[in-house]
């Protein structure tokens, strides 16, 4: 069962077990919350966010996104309704779980905030919520995660197979058939077992043909349905403003400046999401918030980048901070100069993303991705 649906069920356990109404919600716009919990007439509509580790670095990025999400969705809600934000991990220290209450409660009181981890820990904020937190069990036996087909390195070798049937300018990959685990290895600068394990994990699913002499990606659709489910879960958006705010094409600018000047040691960066889609040549929806892929937030590149984190006002751009960083930056292409996550990772977070992302995201599919929702064998 992927994580983030194992999180969802303990999240829903926890209410149904103290009598709250738990259902998942059928009328919201765009891609909907996670679940909608009822009892004694307030009603929270949940967004769900998991992470690989329970740091703050990792938890407070995902909660902001999580927030901004649960109050996009209240507010399509028919009804009244407080937005949730749910954050959850493996393990979640005390201390950590404190900071990001902290964190909630300065820049949005107004919405319900969830802190809960495979342990059994829960802490909770908001009216009736607070009697549901509990403390960890380790005791407590969990089964055993299988294997994630949408790893790092697994996101980064099918985009090596899908890339194939891609133009080279919306997909930087290395280009030609595969024919092994050994092949693929090579051309992915990975290990001999990762390369397998991948293969593996797409024989056992049937989304692998080895029946003509080079490995082929099949049932793509259902593919990238599985990877758009997972993928929706990935990196937090930290709001962001310019330190000076005004020149022409600011945004490609500053990146095309920082890519200039980069040094080998210092975080890399590219255009993501509709940002990415626009500079592609498939941008679609106007006004859509501008967002920067960067590899890690350090104080220099903030600097270098012409950028200050702000939460207390409107964002100029939005920072990610990608869990899946050897995917997004190895395909990554550059367009005048300007580094550019590649089309099919632009066509991947759009898709779930609650600002009129479908559009976007129908857009890239029927003009730039064509070559891979053919492909239904």
């Amino acid at each position: 069962m992927p994580i983030h649906a194992e999180f969802t069920g303990i999240l829903a356990r926890v209410f149904r077990k103290a009598g709250w109404r738990v259902h998942r919600p059928s009328s919201i716009k765009d891609n909907g919350a996670d679940l909608v919990f009822d009892a004694n007439g307030k009603t929270y509509i949940i967004e769900l966010k998991v992470s690989s580790e329970g740091r703050r670095d990792r938890l407070i990025p995902l909660l902001s996104q999580a927030i901004l999400q649960a109050r996009e969705f209240a507010r399509h809600y028919p009804g009244p309704v407080t937005p949730m934000a749910v954050v959850a991990a493996k393990h979640i220290p005390q201390s950590v779980a404190d900071q990001i209450k902290l964190f909630a409660a300065r820049y949005a009181p107004e919405v319900g905030v969830g802190i809960i981890d495979a342990e059994g820990f829960r802490s909770f904020s908001g009216v009736d919520l607070e009697e549901h937190n509990a403390k960890p069990t380790p005791s407590v036996a969990y089964p055993p995660r299988a294997p994630d087909l949408f790893s790092d390195l697994n996101q980064w070798m099918l985009k090596i197979f899908l890339g194939q049937h891609l133009p080279e300018p919306l997909i930087f990959v290395p280009r030609g058939p595969v024919r092994s685990a050994t092949q693929l290895a090579k051309v992915a600068k990975v290990s001999l077992m990762s390369a397998s394990r991948l293969l593996n994990q797409l024989a056992e699913r049937n989304f692998l043909d080895e029946n003509k002499g080079r490995l082929e990606i099949v049932r793509v659709e259902e593919l990238l349905e599985l990877w758009i489910s997972a993928n929706r879960q990935s990196g937090g958006a930290i709001p962001a403003r310019w330190i000076l705010k005004g020149r022409p094409h600011q945004l490609r600018s500053s990146l095309r400046e920082y890519t200039s000047s980069q040094d080998s040691g210092a975080p890399r960066c590219c255009l993501g999401l509709f940002s990415a889609a626009d500079a592609l040549g498939f941008g679609f929806v106007q006004g859509a918030p501008p967002h920067i892929y960067l590899e890690r937030l350090t104080l220099d590149s903030l600097h270098r980048l012409g950028l200050v984190i702000d939460h207390s006002r409107p964002a100029d751009v939005y920072l990610r901070i990608p869990a899946n960083r050897k995917a997004i930056f190895r395909a990554s292409v550059t367009r005048e100069g300007v580094p550019t996550s590649d089309i099919l990772q632009a066509w991947l977070d759009v898709s779930t993303h609650p600002a009129r992302g479908r559009e976007q995201a129908r857009e890239i599919r029927q003009h730039a991705l064509k070559p891979l929702f053919g492909k239904r064998r």
